[in-house]
């Protein structure tokens, strides 16, 4: 699902289709425990009444979701509920909050997040024009990071079509209409009949996409036209919408309510994977250089933030947040590291009845990268501006 997405005239989205002899028998759950050569580390069988608030919480409203989407999501069980061991996510036709439609979206955002492994869900998609269900993943660092920085892994995506779904991962350079995407026909009866697994297999340098077992995508490194961005933890998001500028919008062939069921959501391990795999580069704070100066009358800090890695070496592209004391206005406190590894310069304006100017480094955000704040040599940094005049 991702967060802007159309397909425009002359982008290319291949579709694999699998021949056979004839409709080939719906899957039936996998033990967790016979999933030979992956381990399991996640899980929700979703046996209990309700949905677990451990393990996903819900995003709420409308306003488009950033695809001029129609629907009101909600957490009322009309829209979400678990029936015979089933999360049913149902998309209604109703008037809601000035709307037309409402569903349900959830997510393991601050829950739950996984780097690397088979994510993989037993899903019966719905069906119909402007329906579109999807199971997908973001980057864990999305809210200071931002899209697509934080990358985006599509694992499967329906829009109402019978016999097809997509694949497709976004990040810096090919997002939006411009994602990384590949086309699954299905050789058996309509989708939305019954139940199918869709996975991906997620490692180091390159994710394949999969349903039912046969793969059908796959991407690396170096096959992308941006940076690779999926060296960091992703949390899962399940959610049925209604209407978009990539699916279109509901007609009178369009039946309402349309469901979206899912038996199981799993999370697998590489056990064979090297350990050393999941231990991310560090980076950490420098220096912090506040320099203080007088525009017009009035006392201001302009602070600079040098970040580096674990050998003392600049990085670049690092989100740098900071926070100031004694300011009033005019204080800036996000920037990004150039090539360099210097951030800023932030300026801070001082308030009247105070005499020193603060710059505090609140967070470092950079996919592929762990922020080691024992490692920083220095946190804040203070000045005077009174004392230039």
């Amino acid at each position: 699902m991702q967060l802007s997405r159309s397909f425009p005239a002359g982008l290319l989205v291949i579709f694999i289709t699998v021949s056979c002899s004839g409709p080939p028998a719906l899957p039936t759950p996998t033990p967790e425990w016979e999933l030979e050569g992956w381990e399991l580390v996640w899980h929700d069988e979703f046996e209990g009444d309700a949905l677990d608030p451990a393990s996903w919480t819900f995003d709420l409203g409308a306003g488009g979701w950033g695809n001029n989407e129609r629907q009101h999501y909600t957490d009322r069980p009309e829209n979400l509920r678990i029936e015979d061991g089933v999360l049913v996510i149902e998309a209604r036709q109703e008037t809601y909050r000035a709307g037309d439609y409402t569903s349900a979206r959830i997510k393991t955002q601050g829950l739950g997040a996984w780097r690397y492994g088979r994510i993989e869900a037993r899903i019966r998609v719905p069906t119909g024009q402007g329906i579109w269900s999807a199971f997908w993943m973001l980057g864990e660092d999305f809210p200071s990071a931002g899209w697509p920085r934080s990358g985006e892994i599509d694992i499967m995506e329906n829009i109402g079509e019978p016999d097809r779904v997509y694949g497709t991962v976004h990040g810096p350079g090919y997002s939006g209409g411009g994602g990384v995407s590949a086309g699954y026909t299905y050789p058996g009866p309509p989708l939305h009949e019954g139940f199918h697994v869709y996975a991906v297999e997620w490692g180091p340098a390159e994710i394949q996409w999969y349903v039912d077992g046969v793969s059908f995508h796959r991407v690396s490194a170096d096959s992308l036209p941006g940076d690779w961005v999926y060296d960091h933890p992703f949390f899962i998001i399940l959610n049925l919408a209604v209407g978009g500028e990539w699916p279109g919008y509901p007609d009178d062939t369009t039946v309402f309510p349309q469901q979206m069921q899912v038996d199981y959501v799993r999370v697998y391990r590489d056990p064979d994977l090297d350990p050393g795999s999941f231990e991310l580069p560090r980076l950490h704070v420098g220096e912090i250089r506040l320099i203080p100066e007088m525009i017009d009358d009035d006392g201001w800090g302009a602070a600079t933030v040098a970040v580096v890695d674990g050998e003392g070496g600049p990085v670049s592209g690092v989100a740098v947040e900071g926070s100031w004391l004694g300011t009033v206005a005019g204080a800036d406190t996000s920037a990004i590291t150039g090539e360099d590894g210097l951030a800023g310069p932030f300026m801070g304006k001082q308030n009247p009845v105070s005499t020193e100017i603060t710059f505090c480094v609140s967070d470092l955000n950079h996919p592929g990268f762990e922020y080691d704040k024992d490692a920083n040599e220095m946190t804040c940094a203070f000045v005077n501006p009174e004392a230039e005049r």
